[in-house]
């Protein structure tokens, strides 16, 4: 899904699965996210280091990846042991963080987190979560408290994926929701 805000491009997908190299990043790409499921076998063996390798050499200044539930080694305590991995291919691995992208302010919820409103900012532009929020895009299947963060963040871009059939967009009051995943593209 590409999307051109505050005068940068910025494509972000969730959800390939190991069809990645499917994926045509465009070429004038300023941010590349990927919301998590990048894999089928929990950040391991050659599959996992073909995205890392194909991801760090896609177009795009910052590249960004949220862990999904495919990813659960950062579920499981063993973040640090997989950051690394990230780090030498200038992967930022975002997790439960915020981070200013040359004045785009982006956050990140792994998995159902919770944040606690003193730490909700104020001038979030997108947040980014695997899940989705509770009752939009979420084929009933989303998350109360990724919803209350957002209710509450109001970004102007939540982006998301996991709920593979409800692709696509839609707008409530300030926030644009996007469900990012792209694994029925390739079916």
């Amino acid at each position: 899904m590409e999307l051109l805000f505050k005068g940068k491009k910025i494509f972000a997908f969730a959800d390939t699965h190991g069809g990645h190299r499917k994926i045509r990043v465009p070429y004038d790409t300023d941010i590349l996210i990927c919301a998590g499921d990048a894999v089928e076998d929990n950040l391991q063996g050659n599959e996992y280091d073909d995205f890392l390798n194909w991801f760090s050499t896609q177009p795009g200044k910052h590249k960004i990846f949220v862990p999904g539930n495919h990813e659960l080694s950062s579920d499981i305590g063993e973040a640090e042991n997989v950051r690394p991995l990230f780090e030498k291919r200038g992967i930022i691995l975002m997790e439960d963080a915020v981070d200013d992208f040359e004045g785009i302010v982006t956050g990140a919820i792994s998995g159902n987190g919770r944040i606690a409103d003193e730490d909700i900012p104020a001038d979030l532009d997108i947040l980014v979560t695997h899940y989705p929020p509770f009752g939009i895009l979420d084929d009933g299947f989303g998350s109360p408290e990724i919803l209350n963060f957002v209710l509450k963040a109001q970004p102007r871009y939540h982006l998301f994926g996991h709920i593979h059939r409800t692709g696509g967009l839609t707008e409530s009051g300030r926030v644009i929701f996007m469900n990012i995943s792209k694994y029925n593209d390739y079916e």
